[in-house]
Parts: C-alpha cells; structure tokens; sequence
C-alpha cells in the first residue's frame, strides 16, 4: 500500500480475507484501480526450479479490469501487471 500512496493515490483496503479485490486506488486524475495483491514466488524443484510461477486472473477480475500487484519480499521490489500482461515496475524500499 505504501507503494501506491507514494505515487500520490487514495488507497482503501477491503475487509475481507478472500475476494476478487485486495485494494482499490483513487489516482491523480480520478481514475479507480483495482488491485489484487500477490507474492511473486518461484518454483522450488523440479524443471521450472527458479522460474517465477505465473499468476492469472480469474473471469470475474478479466471483467473487473483488476489488475495484479506483484510484490517479491527478497528484494523488496514491486510492479503492477496490467490487464493484457502489460508491467508497470514500482519503485523498490531498499536503499
């Protein structure tokens, strides 16, 4: 959420614990986003040891335009994947 508040949106966070919508942003120009927030994780074993698992959205997010808000915890780096697979990288806490 800090991400997106520093990029100068109004951030609201839902009350559930499971749904189609983590956070939904107002940004500068009014527009809404719709988020859903996932840890970008990679695979452990096996043939695909080291790439990054692919995250999908389900049909009713395609319809809501959610897009998703990739968050890696090692690096402390995020980025929003777009509806359409398009990346917009945020700007990483770690100095």
């Amino acid at each position: 959420m800090t991400y997106l508040l520093k990029m100068g949106n109004l951030v609201f966070k839902t009350i559930h614990d499971t749904g189609c919508v983590d956070i939904v942003a107002i940004d500068k120009r009014g527009k809404v986003h719709l988020y859903d927030v996932k840890t970008s994780l990679r695979y452990q074993k096996g043939n695909k040891k080291g790439k990054p698992i692919n995250r999908v959205l389900t049909p009713l997010q395609k319809k809501l335009n959610v897009e998703l808000l990739m968050v890696d915890l090692e690096t402390e780096r995020c980025w929003i994947i777009k509806h359409g697979g398009r990346e917009k990288s945020l700007q990483s806490t770690k100095k």
